[in-house]
């Protein structure tokens, strides 16, 4: 399965990228990502739950690792998940633009593959929630852009 689109983020380029380094903020983003931990520089090592039509939701352990690196341009993430239920393998390429000072269009092309009993459930239902997955991921990584953008509680302006 193939997905790609885009998405403009109300943030500058170099946060974005700051934030899609950081395993606090990856492990909200990244559907159905539970625990995630930088085990060194762009692997990360965690665990996620996914369910599917009749498939409940099952405990994967989830190896990620980022590559070809070109900050704050562009980057790939590998995927790899395994559980009882079965896999899921995939790799992005995301490519961050400049839209203006405060403005950043992400471009993304990721391809996943799927076996085991969770991909018994079918394609169509498999790219829907693929899909709804991605959306919220990147409505997510858009809540942390604007929590990190905003002044701090405490303080006041003259």
């Amino acid at each position: 399965m193939i997905l790609s689109g885009t998405f403009t983020f109300r943030g500058p380029r170099a946060l974005v990228w700051q934030l899609l380094q950081d395993p606090e903020v990856l492990v909200k983003v990244m559907p159905g990502a539970q625990r995630l931990s930088r085990i060194a520089d762009g692997r990360y090592q965690g665990v996620m739950k996914v369910g599917l039509g009749p498939v409940t939701a099952a405990e994967f352990a989830l190896d990620v690792t980022l590559g070809d690196l070109a900050p704050p341009e562009r980057f790939t993430m590998v995927i790899d998940s395994k559980g009882t239920l079965g896999f899921a393998r995939g790799t992005a390429n995301v490519a961050l633009d400049e839209e203006g000072p405060d403005r950043t269009a992400m471009h993304y092309t990721s391809e996943l593959q799927i076996g085991g009993r969770i991909a018994s459930v079918g394609q169509r239902v498999v790219e829907s929630a693929a899909k709804a997955m991605t959306a919220r991921g990147l409505q997510a990584l858009q809540q942390a852009i604007d929590d990190r953008l905003a002044p701090s509680a405490g303080s006041t302006s003259s």
